[in-house]
């Protein structure tokens, strides 16, 4: 049984659901017995264990023991992968250093490669990574290779990894009292989680039900190989590893769109047609977009030659689509475990969303008062993006109290699929309302800085016009002062956000209009000066725009989400032109704050042309509001928005026995070893041999 073991940011693991034992004894019942096939590299896809052969499986819980040991000594995160052999063109050393390479793996990431049938392993290191060449040696030769010829696959990845946690805590000045001679942790046993011992949803009956064995083995099979999007290390691949990369993104994808198909099947058993919908959406657009993919794969195969230039675009656009095929599907898979997670744990789940409702009330409170000063304050403008904050969470809050309610009602008549969507519904509706209320609270605090702000770029602005006066006046340095009288004339501090904009505005054309008489030291440092002040209000006006578009997102169309995107990239571009190119920064800044306001009007455009109530939505009770809200509810339940139930995920594949093709070799063992300098052609270093 495939593996991948994930973590989250508090570093949990676990397991996938132990059907591998239907898929078997189905198999021994059909006489079926498939060959090894070779593995080509991996990507890991966050998971830390790959385990394609099932050897692991009874010790997932002591091997992610054992890294999270290693990561406690030394910051240093190893991945394993364990397959049946190494794909045949490329030697060990090639293949877990491809495999780190699509993985995404960084300078102070290691990857364990082991492939059992050919008794083969090699190592894949960072060159940040802070263990020594020569404790990866002494790693290999005294700890990992002793295990393997054994056929200890679990001890021998214990040990390499225990071997390391001894020589950074030791290098750090402290003990390894934590590692016994086992390679447990205190001498004790790792603790068993409830995923490990076979808890969980209970797919295989679902499974079963539908589609018998068959559809038993799809469940253990979700291990796919994800992309890496297309990165610069994409863009800097010759036309041949290019050519290589599409093929292979291509099958993997194609392979995906028929995986996905099934698991819609099972989604649309386990939890009706309504609630599914988003998912065959997705479905249609990534067969589409995969299509699309082949179109251009086969014209690059037909008789007609491509310059190297179109070839290398098209091979970019078909990576390109399949990776946004795959993220269509990712994304329904998780909404859809998110799910399944909940339903593993009902009572549980329901009994979490109901004690944080209780505090929705006091947010809810809070809002309205802070609501209130604010409209005191500064003008309807201002606090658009929030106003209505305070009555959209009340709204939101009768919307947990349904959803609870139906969730108890189902709980009680053993409709735990049901019970499920109610219980998912009322996590993301309490999600958007914490949303709101303490997007409340962030502008406020956004609206007093800026205020503070307006003042120093009031006074910017003024030493530029008391600059310009000995200089001598052309048609653009004139209009340039006089916008500058009337932007100070009508400087509004009413809304010192939008009033900042414009004032940096003026300021940087009047700037324009100096730049003949100022020298580049001055200009560079009015620049730095005013690009803080920009790009606070840039990433204010952004977080005002996302928060809102996220809170009505069942409303807002694709033309606020581009215009939001674009400033998002704006807002990357100036933090990273700071430092050498301030005057471009803050171009970049200003833009960034054009594209969130433009954003953030489109977004309430598309938000008030939605506001007509209607009833219920896809069997998810609407309580009288709007489409708009109850869409963005929906739209989070099956797009893997909101928080909480959901996120962490274990995938399987196949499943055989992987120890039984092991050479004779005499007690003292008969493997050799290759240590690889830091400078080979990968950047990484490590090491490999047989066993």
């Amino acid at each position: 049984m495939a593996h991948a073991l994930r973590r989250s940011r508090r570093r949990q693991t676990r397991a996938a659901q132990p059907l591998a034992f239907a898929v078997l004894s189905s198999a021994l019942l059909l006489g079926v017995s498939a060959p090894a096939a070779a593995a080509p590299p991996v990507d890991l896809d966050g998971a830390y264990v790959f385990d394609e052969t099932g050897v692991l499986e009874a010790d997932l819980s002591r091997v992610d023991a054992a890294l999270d040991r290693l990561f406690e000594a030394g910051s240093a995160q190893l991945f394993v992968v364990v397959v049946d052999r190494f794909e045949g063109s490329l030697d060990s050393s090639a293949w877990a250093d491809e495999s780190a390479a699509v993985s995404g793996l960084g300078d102070r990431d290691g990857l364990l490669a082991i492939a059992i049938g050919d008794r083969e392993y090699a190592t894949s290191i960072g060159l940040d990574f802070p263990a020594s060449d020569a404790d990866l040696a002494a790693a290999e030769t005294d700890a990992l290779v002793p295990q393997l010829r054994d056929d200890n696959w679990a001890e021998g990845i214990i040990a390499y990894a225990d071997s390391l946690t001894a020589a950074l805590t030791a290098a750090n000045g402290g003990t390894d009292a934590g590692v016994d001679a086992g390679g447990e942790l205190g001498g004790e046993t790792a603790p068993t989680t409830d995923a490990d011992a076979g808890g969980g949803i209970p797919i295989l009956p679902i499974a079963l039900g539908v589609g018998g064995v068959g559809a038993a083995w799809f469940l253990i099979a979700r291990a796919r190989r994800k992309k890496n999007p297309v990165t610069a290390a994409v863009d800097k691949q010759s036309i041949a590893e290019l050519d290589q990369t599409a093929s292979r993104r291509l099958v993997q994808v194609d392979d995906a769109l028929t995986t996905s198909e099934q698991e819609l099947g099972f989604a649309e058993a386990q939890f009706g047609t309504a609630p599914t919908e988003g998912f065959r959406a997705a479905l249609t657009n990534a067969k589409a977009l995969v299509a699309e993919a082949f179109r251009l794969r086969r014209e690059l195969d037909d008789e007609n030659p491509e310059t190297d230039e179109q070839k290398r675009a098209s091979l970019l656009a078909i990576v390109a689509a399949c990776d946004d095929a795959d993220d269509l599907l990712e994304a329904q898979e998780e909404a859809f475990e998110a799910l399944r997670d909940v339903e593993s744990d009902l009572p549980g789940a329901l009994a979490k969303v109901t004690k944080e409702r209780e505090a929705a009330p006091a947010a809810i409170e809070a809002a309205t008062a802070t609501i209130a000063r604010l409209k005191a304050d500064y003008s309807t403008a201002a606090i658009s993006s929030v106003v209505d904050a305070p009555a959209q969470a009340a709204r939101l809050l009768e919307l947990v109290d349904t959803e609870l309610a139906e969730a108890a009602k189902n709980q009680a008549a053993g409709k735990s699929s049901d019970a499920a969507i109610d219980v998912r519904s009322a996590q993301l509706a309490l999600a958007q309302l914490t949303t709101a209320t303490a997007n409340v609270e962030r502008i406020a605090a956004d609206l007093n800085d800026a205020r503070t702000a307006l003042a120093a770029q009031i006074d910017d602005l003024r030493a530029g016009v008391a600059a310009a006066a000995s200089l001598p006046k052309n048609d653009g340095l004139t209009s340039a002062l006089a916008a500058a009288g009337s932007t100070l004339t009508g400087a509004d501090a009413k809304d010192p956000i939008a009033a900042l904009n414009r004032l940096v505005t003026v300021d940087r054309e009047l700037d324009a209009q100096l730049a003949g008489a100022r020298d580049e030291a001055e200009r560079r440092k009015k620049a730095e000066d005013a690009l803080d002040r920009t790009l606070a209000s840039a990433r204010s006006r952004i977080a005002s725009a996302g928060q809102y578009v996220a809170a009505h997102r069942g409303a807002v169309g694709a033309d606020a989400r581009a215009r939001l995107a674009e400033a998002q990239a704006q807002e990357q571009i100036a933090t990273e032109a700071r430092a050498t190119d301030p005057v471009a920064a803050l171009a970049a800044a200003q833009r960034a704050l054009d594209l969130a306001g433009m954003a953030l009007q489109s977004a309430e455009n598309d938000l008030s042309a939605t506001m007509a109530p209607t009833g219920s939505i896809g069997g998810m009770r609407g309580g009288g509001m709007s489409d708009g809200i109850v869409g963005g509810i929906i739209g989070g339940l099956l797009s893997g928005g909101g928080s909480g139930g959901g996120g962490r995920r274990a995938s399987s594949g196949s499943s055989r026995s992987g120890s039984s093709r092991r050479p004779s070799f005499g007690s003292s063992g008969g493997g050799s070893s290759r240590r690889s300098s830091p400078s080979r052609s990968s950047g990484r270093r490590g090491g490999s041999g047989r066993f």
